[in-house]
């Protein structure tokens, strides 16, 4: 089946509607915003692995501290001298759709992780530490329907 052409030229109008950017493809598994604690002087590792490695997008927008967008919340970090202990080690959750390459970037940077089986087929996680030593928990997007 071939198509006829057209006599009629065709000239998209412009577009007047506000630019509306797309969201972040990484998700935090979160509830709001999270907040944690980096040391000074790590701030272009932090844009290296959240933006270079995660895919998060810097939020420029937040003075106060350091910010990174993901798809629905912020992973927001506060400039301490001294790390506060923590009184526990659960990691930041991300899901990613793109966990091959994350995988491949690990390996090729030479970036400590470890592998975390799930209870599910096809749910694998990998561990690591981001540049602030706070622990990262990457795993792939799942789509429930």
């Amino acid at each position: 089946m071939e198509l006829e052409t057209s006599s009629i030229e065709f000239k998209p109008g412009k577009d007047d509607r506000p630019h509306m950017p797309e969201r972040p493809v990484v998700r935090l598994q979160a509830i709001e915003d999270m907040r944690l604690n980096t040391p000074p002087g790590v701030e272009k590792q932090l844009d290296a692995f959240y933006v270079g490695l995660l895919r998060f997008e810097r939020d420029a927008d937040d003075a106060e501290s350091i910010a990174y967008r993901a798809e629905r919340f912020r992973l927001c970090f506060s400039v301490v001298e001294r790390m506060p202990e923590r009184g526990d080690y659960r990691p930041v959750m991300c899901d990613v759709p793109f966990m091959n390459d994350v995988v491949a970037a690990l390996n090729e940077g030479k970036i400590d992780f470890e592998w975390q089986k799930g209870i599910t087929a096809g749910v694998d996680r990998v561990l690591l530490r981001d540049p602030a030593g706070n622990y990262v928990s990457v795993g792939p997007i799942i789509e429930i329907r």
